[in-house]
């Protein structure tokens, strides 16, 4: 079943849980503390839930104002399942992305892209993980069809890629503080632009990796 067609068909609570049953019969459990105003809500307020307009998220309107994608979406769950299985796959192999299929290996440097930039900005993803991740994630980025977030990652690595092209040995650990104040500020836009997610890149990762990659329990 192509992931859009795996609609929610009911949503049901247990003292800990949120219960999301779906159309291919899996029911996804999720701590109903991650979502506060849901969590402190009455059963009452808690019954009041609508579906998304594309049936895979949930929002409860008398809570907080509806969502495009769900206060609560089956797009990002899933996601976070992909990205957590190639995750305990690179820890099974002690960590070396090479010894992973090719599709478990775009799915780590996309994680790890979107967990560093979204916590430090580029230059902490570029410092963590080097050049050769970053390129990992661009061709990842291409693959799933997210072509703006491609182009602002590429951007942002070529306002420091000309730091490897000298003749002195740069490392990663000094290059933050190597940036001119005009390169501060094109990365500090591009950041701003990736933040704002040209392409919902929960729903591409989960489009193309879910027919791809073998989910265990």
């Amino acid at each position: 079943m192509a992931p859009d067609d795996n609609r929610i068909l009911d949503v049901g609570f247990d003292e800990q849980s949120i219960l999301l049953r779906l159309t291919d019969g899996r029911v996804l459990s999720l701590p109903i503390s991650r979502y506060i105003r849901v969590h402190k809500a009455t059963p009452e307020q808690r019954r009041e839930w609508v579906l998304t307009e594309d049936g895979r998220g949930v929002n409860w309107p008398a809570l907080w104002e509806p969502a495009p994608e769900g206060m609560v979406s089956v797009w990002t769950l899933e996601q976070e399942a992909l990205y957590e299985h190639a995750l305990a796959r690179l820890q099974q192999v002690r960590g070396d992305l090479s010894a992973l299929p090719p599709d478990e290996r775009e799915l780590v440097a996309l994680w790890r892209m979107e967990a560093d930039i979204n916590n430090g900005g580029f230059m902490q993803f570029f410092c963590n993980w080097g050049e050769e991740t970053c390129h990992l994630a661009i061709e990842a980025l291409d693959r799933i069809g997210a072509q703006g977030t491609r182009q602002c990652l590429n951007d942002m690595l070529n306002v420091v890629a000309h730091y490897g092209g000298t003749e002195e040995m740069v490392s990663l650990s000094d290059l933050p503080g190597m940036l001119t104040p005009d390169e501060r500020d094109r990365m500090y836009a591009l950041e701003q632009a990736f933040w704002k997610y040209p392409e919902p890149l929960d729903k591409a990762v989960v489009r193309h990796y879910t027919p791809r990659v073998t989910l265990r329990g």
